[in-house]
């Protein structure tokens, strides 16, 4: 007896204002995902040009990697000043991020004397960009074979900054090339480049070129940010430069040297400056009274010693290293003594500091270490260096806290049922204090925690007392341990230049975890819900079809080349078109077995007028229930048991093609997959599964939610059941009520298929095989069919067909729990090297394959038609 018999129990709707926002909130989220992934289609179909201006001139260098040509080529662009004369000339390089329109004012000044090249280096502004390197290595190879499109041997290098690194690596790799090295403000050795150690300052290169990558990646700009001044060039420049490579290449060079060096430089220390020159015996120093910014800003000030250096070196008065006094070079064969550097005061102080607070946005260990060793060197004192760590972690776990509080929300809903928000949220607020505290002593865990936070919510007041407890404590040990153990900080951060990247990802999938996984783990329905989603992953039959089916697609190319056609396997059913591969006709199918006797009674319900199906619906029901389907579907689609006219009714006006009605037939439902050889007189059954119920049993307690949550079976596809039943989730059966949760013979839809071969008789036999040549045309595929028991299927007594599926149907068996993934692979194998060896043997009797535009036509248009619907919700059916 079928009843409702259920009691209701009221539950909590979702605030009326927070439903409104959700269609904005997506809209917004699509929109931008839409905009994002437009934006790097455009970047990919359109990337940067380099964009030259009218006054320099464009010439055209081999493409170099490291000391390698390609054999491709690359374009600078140049400005000149000066016009050629008997000096030697001038190649004037500059720094980053700034190009050669920087070196604008003193180009010009040193045009009045000597004839001056001065290109973008390759990677910025008008020359080629980007780059497969962009290290000061090539590009000084670069250089190399600028001037030898000028047609010029040799000349002064004069280097800003940045630049200093390739002028070194060019005067190292050409010595007969180099006339002199002016180096101005320019980087050098790695001991005094920002924090002084290689790995700590590549792992924030490595850092920032990462965000930078991120926001190109994820913000929709459409190019306009690939060319910024702070973008590529320059991160890959800093990142992909050695500097560890200079002291060796300083120490070698023999051709006369200039040092031009602010002594407040901010950006590179003058004590970079004096070590320089130290290197360099035959070099001379010129220090200004200024900061880093004299050579484009104030190049008058820069000329007199430069131009009073360069007419020396004409004259043939400036020494080379061989000509140095032995006091000079004695001193520049000695190590480098860190204790000789400077502490820094004023500007360049205050630029450390900032420098260390930036560095923290990248990584908050990598800028502790790094303000401790720079502690440790004397650079800046130990309390400064823990206030500038403590003021960057601050600021920094602020911003991430308010991001995810002020962006969280909007993706968590789109990304997290509001269920499972809810719990992540209680979660955080009983474990909060552990959680932020702990995260600040384990790397990694704390831009995923201080996000989650904020996206759920938690008070700001609450999260700063908590995190700034934690940065009290943490800041000042950690930079002080570094300052006493540079050594060990050191290797530790060779290993994050290594694998920083991953930790990045890390600690991405550390925030999904955080946010999705671990929170509901605390609730028994968040531990069912991992069970079922573990289910899923494990047992083969509930994975997607693409994945389960991937050795299937391999098996048939194999098959194509074994039979020399790619369609042959279309032909094992004349009777149907593509042989039942896609777009076949329910109705068309029946209709052939008519004569059979066997086919449950049906009706087509054409497409069109509302009244005019609904009055062919009239003609055929006598009863109801019925059952509802299109007459071109699969798995399920649309396919749901009607049990009044009203619901009937509601069915025609949302599916409006053709549709087939058919009587509801009662018994046990199961799948009966045949086979003939066209050559033989009769086929056999390959297969046989039961399809049953997926069916709980009601403790007059206990909701439907939780009931289904609480069944072995059911809570493998919890989502979908709830989906479908979302208007009675919070029903209770009645004690011992038996609720039904899926009333169609489908697995996706959650049907239990079981191995029922122990059925198969030669009486069921008989009759399949008797049903089957009432088809013309047809030689293998699934009967799906009721039998009123198991014993009336062994006799072959009273079967009701409901439906034939063609080559694509499956040995259902198959998906009996427990079943061995490799066992079923080689029966779908099986299966389908059948369909081949039928359209093989239909082939030599005649029959003409279907050429492959005619089958792609015709997956495309099932790919349409069954393109993916939500269920229905369906009314609880329960019988006691």
């Amino acid at each position: 007896m079928l009843t409702t018999g259920l009691r209701h129990q009221p539950f909590n709707i979702c605030d009326n204002k927070k439903a409104d926002q959700q269609p904005m909130k997506r809209t917004v989220l699509t929109l931008w995902l839409v905009l994002a992934l437009a934006s790097n289609v455009w970047r990919w179909v359109y990337p940067v040009q380099p964009h030259a201006n009218v006054d320099q001139r464009l010439l055209q260098v081999s493409e170099f990697i490291g000391d390698t040509r390609t054999g491709q080529y690359k374009q600078i662009a140049i400005r000149e000043y000066g016009e050629p004369a008997a000096t030697t000339p001038i190649l004037l390089l500059h720094g980053t991020p700034v190009a050669s329109s920087a070196m604008t004012g003193l180009g010009q000044l040193l045009g009045e004397q000597y004839y001056v090249i001065s290109p973008d280096m390759p990677g910025y502004a008008g020359s080629a960009q980007p780059l497969d390197d962009y290290s000061s290595i090539t590009h000084a190879r670069y250089m190399a074979d600028l001037l030898d499109s000028l047609n010029i041997d040799a000349v002064h290098v004069v280097a800003y900054s940045q630049g200093g690194a390739a002028a070194i690596a060019f005067a190292d790799f050409f010595p007969q090339r180099t006339r002199s090295l002016a180096l101005l403000s320019t980087i050098g050795v790695q001991e005094l480049e920002l924090f002084g150690s290689y790995p700590l300052n590549h792992a924030v290169y490595a850092g920032q070129l990462a965000i930078w990558r991120a926001v190109q990646w994820l913000i929709p700009h459409f190019g306009t940010l690939d060319d910024a001044i702070l973008g590529t060039g320059y991160a890959r420049n800093l990142t992909d430069t050695d500097q560890r490579v200079l002291r060796p290449m300083l120490r070698r060079i023999d051709a006369p040297a200039v040092i031009v060096h602010g002594r407040h430089d901010g950006m590179v220390p003058y004590a970079a400056a004096l070590e320089h020159h130290r290197l360099l015996p035959q070099s001379e120093l010129v220090t200004l009274d200024a900061g880093h910014e004299p050579v484009y800003a104030s190049p008058a000030m820069v000329i007199p010693g430069l131009t009073d250096f360069l007419n020396r070196v004409e004259s043939a008065i400036a020494i080379t290293r061989d000509q140095a006094t032995t006091t000079r070079r004695a001193v520049a064969e000695k190590p480098f003594d860190a204790t000789q550097r400077e502490a820094l005061t004023g500007a360049a102080l205050l630029v450390m500091l900032l420098a260390i607070i930036v560095a923290s946005y990248v990584s908050e260990d990598i800028a502790c270490i790094a303000a401790g060793l720079l502690a440790a060197q004397g650079v800046i004192t130990l309390p400064a260096a823990i206030l500038a760590s403590l003021i960057g972690l601050f600021s920094g776990d602020l911003a991430l806290f308010f991001a995810g509080r002020w962006l969280g929300p909007p993706m968590l809903s789109r990304l997290v049922p509001d269920d499972k928000l809810t719990a992540s949220k209680h979660w955080l607020a009983a474990r909060g204090a552990f959680v932020i505290i702990a995260s600040r002593f384990v790397p990694g865990t704390r831009l995923p925690t201080y996000v989650a936070a904020g996206a759920l919510q938690l008070p700001p007041l609450t999260f700063i007392a908590y995190f700034g407890i934690a940065t009290l404590i943490w800041t000042p040990l950690l930079v002080s341990l570094s300052a006493v153990y540079g050594a060990v900080a050191l290797d530790w951060l060779e290993h994050y230049a290594t694998f920083g990247i991953w930790m990045l990802l890390g600690s991405l999938l550390a925030l999904w975890l955080l946010i999705r996984i671990v929170p509901p783990l605390f609730t028994w329905e968040g531990r069912r819900r991992a069970l079922g989603r573990w289910q899923r992953l494990t047992r083969f039959e509930f994975w997607p079809s693409w994945i389960f089916y991937a050795p299937v697609v391999i098996a048939n190319v194999c098959f194509a080349l074994r039979y020399r056609s790619l369609t042959v396997f279309t032909l094992a059913n004349p009777g149907i078109p593509l042989g039942g591969l896609a777009g076949e006709s329910k109705s068309h199918i029946l209709n052939a077995l008519r004569d059979s006797g066997a086919v449950a009674p049906f009706a087509v319900i054409k497409q069109g007028a509302i009244q005019q199906r609904v009055l062919a619906l009239d003609e055929f029901v006598d009863h109801y229930p019925i059952v509802l389907k299109p007459d071109q579907g699969e798995r399920g689609r649309d396919v749901e048991i009607v049990r009044n006219r009203d619901q009937a009714l509601d069915y025609l006006q949302r599916v409006v093609s053709d549709v087939i009605a058919q009587a509801f037939v009662e018994g046990e439902e199961f799948g009966i997959l045949y086979c003939r050889r066209p050559d033989t007189a009769h086929g056999q059954i390959v297969s046989l599964a039961h399809k049953g119920k997926t069916t709980i049993v009601g403790d007059g307690a206990q909701s439907l939610k939780h009931l289904i949550l609480a069944d072995a079976r059911a809570v493998c596809m919890a989502s979908f059941f709830e989906q479908q039943f979302a208007h009675r989730l919070h029903d209770i059966p009645a004690a011992g009520e038996r609720v039904h949760l899926n009333a169609i013979g489908t697995h996706c839809r959650g049907s239990l298929f079981t191995d029922a071969n122990q059925y198969l008789t030669p009486e069921l036999d008989a009759e399949i095989d008797r049903i089957s040549k009432c088809f013309d045309g047809f030689y293998i595929g699934r009967f799906d069919l009721f039998a009123a028991d198991a014993a009336a299927l062994g006799a072959g007594r009273g079967l009701k067909l409901v439906e034939l599926n063609g080559i694509t149907s499956e040995p259902a068996h198959i998906y009996h729990p427990g079943a061995s993934l490799l066992s079923a692979w080689r029966t779908v194998i099986q299966h389908w090297h059948h369909a081949w060896q039928i359209g093989a043997l239909l082939r030599k009797n005649g029959l003409r394959p279907p050429g492959v535009r005619a089958v792609l036509r015709g997956l495309r248009d099932t790919t349409y038609l069954n393109r993916e619907v939500k269920p229905p919700q369906s009314s609880i059916h329960a019988e006691h």
